[in-house]
């Protein structure tokens, strides 16, 4: 779909607005506006240039939280050649931090996926003045950012239910913070960014608190704007409707899998480094309340959104070293969620397979409980290692299982079966690693998507 005309033509009908497109050699990346749950919403479309011949796959990739607010959407795009100097430089920084230094909506687009990226409220385009205060003095020159401290109108002191930022009392402004004067200094500008990003950070509360004021709930709005978003993405005359993907890292894997529960355009979801038992989770950062939604707190332990996202294929991925997602709570929860897929299966005329794991099985079959992932001697040479499961049979990845259940294993070598040789779709495995998406993760991913929507 090269071209801003092809692209206007596309968008046209659809609440859209083209802001801006750029060729990335074999893909297209386009700014754009869309209306989604009575909101206006800034995202990244990918749109690879075999979409001009043939319908593509396609997946809506959701940002994580990271206590970082300026940027949203370039957390996993490269942001277009416009964008502003401090929002590229601050988008490298993350991508060099959480993701080997890929941006992954570009990697899937080059590999011929259409890729939607929107901005959650409070991040990228939609975050706060202070929030991009923040981010011109520190990836910015900050001493000649300086000035813009006289023009910086407050924080995002309420947001209405529309998700519009209002500017509130500047309280913490730059000339009180620092009695009355601007700064002078590389010191003074540290210690006010330093004061930026607290305030930045508890100001989730105020979101949290307006939003509640007027009868909403943050992470109910922002679940009904990605399913609006899923919606638009299928929706789009060059995306095969019934091949569309949702991908998510840390809070986004959190969105991930909320939306595959909640939304019919999804098909599957890649969810990295978000899950575990409810019981283990700390709730009191303010950073809970973009993902707190009390009814589902209340009904649902983390693990059992299974039994609302089956019969979907999902793939959960987490690093065993996770300081925010301990190892023996995030295995209680994935095999929580294998035992309901394999149960709901079951209900559906499959047969469940044995319980229980045998701990010599080295295989890499297809009928895994829950398994681990680790740069082995089988490693390829992008540094993307096939692993080591704990699966319920010892069959290698090209054998026929025909003892414990019965299934077809694969290359791949991390698919579930019922015990009927039909696999459940539920996919658990942990890396060796922290809080992290590097590339042997990004192949896992991509290898889930390869599987499922092609």
């Amino acid at each position: 779909m090269p071209g801003r005309a092809a692209g206007d033509e596309a968008l046209r009908g659809r609440k859209c607005v083209l802001l801006s497109s750029e060729d990335r050699g074999g893909y297209e990346c386009l700014h754009i506006s869309y209306e989604a749950a009575g909101d206006s919403v800034m995202a990244y479309l990918l749109v690879p240039d075999s979409a001009a011949a043939v319908r593509c796959p396609a997946v809506l990739m959701l940002h994580d939280h990271g206590a970082r607010f300026d940027i949203g959407k370039e957390k996993l795009v490269r942001p277009a050649a416009d964008a502003p100097g401090h929002i590229r430089s601050s988008s490298e920084q993350w991508a060099e931090k959480y993701f080997d230094g890929i941006h992954m909506a570009d990697s899937l687009a080059a590999s011929g996926y259409v890729v939607l990226v929107p901005d959650a409220l409070y991040w990228g385009e939609r975050s706060s003045a202070d929030a991009q205060l923040w981010s011109e003095l520190v990836y910015g020159d900050s001493l000649q950012r300086v000035a813009a401290l006289r023009k910086a109108g407050g924080n995002a002191g309420t947001v209405g239910q529309s998700g519009t930022l209002r500017c509130g009392d500047a309280s913490l402004m730059a000339g009180r913070v620092l009695s009355g004067r601007m700064p002078s200094g590389a010191g003074e500008v540290t210690g006010l960014v330093r004061t930026l990003k607290n305030k930045i950070f508890e100001g989730q509360r105020t979101v949290y608190d307006s939003l509640s004021a007027e009868g909403a709930v943050w992470a109910e709005k922002t679940l009904q704007e990605d399913i609006a978003s899923a919606s638009f993405l299928a929706s789009l005359p060059f995306v095969d409707r019934e091949r569309v993907g949702a991908f998510g890292f840390s809070m986004g894997a959190h969105r991930c899998w909320l939306l595959a529960a909640f939304s019919g355009d999804v098909k599957c979801g890649a969810a990295v480094c978000w899950m575990m038992m409810k019981r283990d989770y700390d709730a009191s950062s303010p950073s809970d309340l973009s993902m707190r939604i009390p009814r589902l707190r209340e009904e649902y332990d983390f693990p059992e959104i299974a039994r609302l996202t089956y019969p979907r294929p999902m793939l959960f991925v987490s690093g065993r070293q996770d300081p925010l997602f301990p190892e023996r709570s995030v295995a209680e929860a994935f095999e929580k969620m294998q035992d309901i897929y394999c149960e709901l299966s079951e209900n559906s005329g499959g047969r469940r397979p044995a319980s229980g794991k045998n701990d010599s099985c080295s295989g890499e079959c297809g009928c895994l409980h829950y398994g681990t992932v680790g740069k082995s001697e089988n490693e390829t040479e992008s540094g993307a290692g096939r692993g080591t499961y704990t699966g319920i049979c010892g069959k290698t990845s090209d054998e026929v299982c025909t003892e414990t259940c019965v299934g077809i294993c694969d290359k791949a070598c991390d698919r579930t079966c019922d015990g009927s040789g039909r696999r459940t779709g539920m996919e658990t495995v942990f890396v060796d690693g922290g809080h992290h998406c590097g590339l042997p993760v990004q192949h896992i991913v991509l290898d889930f998507f390869t599987r499922c929507l092609n």
